[in-house]
């Protein structure tokens, strides 16, 4: 085991020999702004100030070279080789995050699963145990293989053991073919809760905006939105092709009538002005959100999706005014059975979605 200590606050916690140093700060209750968890993002880079470490599973896009070279480091693809002090970086502006519930691992009862879409499958489960979540977080799940899933949770914190994910599928993906095996009665093993993005209560309007398996985690915040009788305006852009590829619609009308100033804006890629739903545009949510949002500095944004869509949006919401700071975005990245990867040999291969 190797200490690990945080500057400037002077927090410690152990780390074991095959367990990276962002998990290992989860486990032991320290919350650090994080993101895919796979050395994609890069929210979790931080600085090295002695210590040596083992990063090798780690992109190599996401830190610079001459970043690398002064020590910054991804926690999430860190693995210590000796004791360690690290400097946690803190962006301006960015909040200090609640206390958390610690990630545990549950066993799940698969209750069943549907087809939604040609591409998105509802997956619900019942735990062994229930699970204290903040709406918006999502889990892991551990395969036979070794490899990890990470599916958002569609239900709020309030509904007990059992907990529905929306599975986007993917060619050649694992946890497709998982899906292709199990029924009613089969058991999974997931590790959660994981995630940062979840709402923050300031009183402040709200832009939601997903695409895709993305609708998950936005679901999960609004119903709990609409639990907790939270009163501020929130619009939410959903993107999809065409009307056959827009779900969970009778949640969404559900959440117009139990929110007090919701409205939910379908934006349909290959749609046209006689096949749209009500409130419905014709193209990308960047179209829909650049039209409708003249002054967004007011705005928390919450994006969920591909990770092209939530930068797009992400660059045109500050460009409308709205500090970075506010901009919560859970990017979705995929991996199949073929990927090219390099794994290390202490890591085992997990990717969102």
């Amino acid at each position: 085991m190797a200490r690990v200590t945080l500057e400037p606050t002077g927090e410690q916690f152990s780390v074991g020999e095959d367990e990276d140093i962002l998990t290992a700060a989860l486990h032991n209750g320290i919350n650090l702004q994080y993101g895919c968890r796979h050395g994609n993002c890069s929210s979790c880079k931080h600085w090295l100030l002695d210590g040596d470490v083992d990063d090798s599973a780690g992109s190599v896009y996401a830190i610079p070279r001459n970043e690398r070279e002064d020590g910054a480091i991804l926690l999430c693809c860190a693995f210590a080789k000796s004791d360690l002090v690290i400097e946690i970086h803190q962006h301006e502006g960015v909040e200090a995050l609640p206390p958390m519930t610690p990630p545990s691992t549950r066993r799940a009862t698969v209750l069943g699963q549907r087809s939604m879409t040609p591409n998105l499958v509802e997956l619900r489960v019942e735990l062994d145990e229930p699970l204290s979540f903040r709406a918006g977080q999502y889990a892991e799940f551990t395969l036979d293989t070794g490899d990890r899933r990470s599916y958002s949770l569609v239900n709020p914190p309030s509904s007990g053991r059992e907990l529905t994910f929306c599975v986007k599928r993917v060619q050649n993906g694992v946890f497709s073919g998982v899906l292709d095996r199990i029924g009613p009665g089969s058991h999974l093993h997931l590790e959660a809760p994981f995630g940062t993005m979840f709402l923050r209560e300031t009183g402040r309007p709200v832009i939601a905006v997903g695409i895709g398996s993305g609708i998950a985690p936005l679901l999960s915040i609004l119903t709990d939105a609409a639990d907790q009788q939270v009163d501020v305006p929130i619009r939410f852009y959903y993107g999809a092709r065409t009307t056959g590829d827009l779900v969970y619609l009778d949640e969404l009308a559900e959440l117009t009538r139990r929110l007090r100033d919701f409205q939910f804006i379908p934006c349909l890629s290959q749609g046209s002005p006689d096949t749209l739903p009500r409130n419905g545009r014709a193209g990308r949510v960047t179209r829909a959100v650049a039209e409708d949002i003249p002054d967004a500095s007011l705005y928390d944004a919450y994006l969920c999706g591909a990770p092209e869509m939530c930068d797009a949006v992400g660059r045109l919401l500050e460009a409308k005014g709205l500090p970075e700071a506010r901009i919560h975005a859970d990017k979705f990245y995929s991996a199949t059975e073929s990927d090219p990867v390099q794994v290390s040999e202490h890591r085992p291969n997990w990717a969102r979605r």
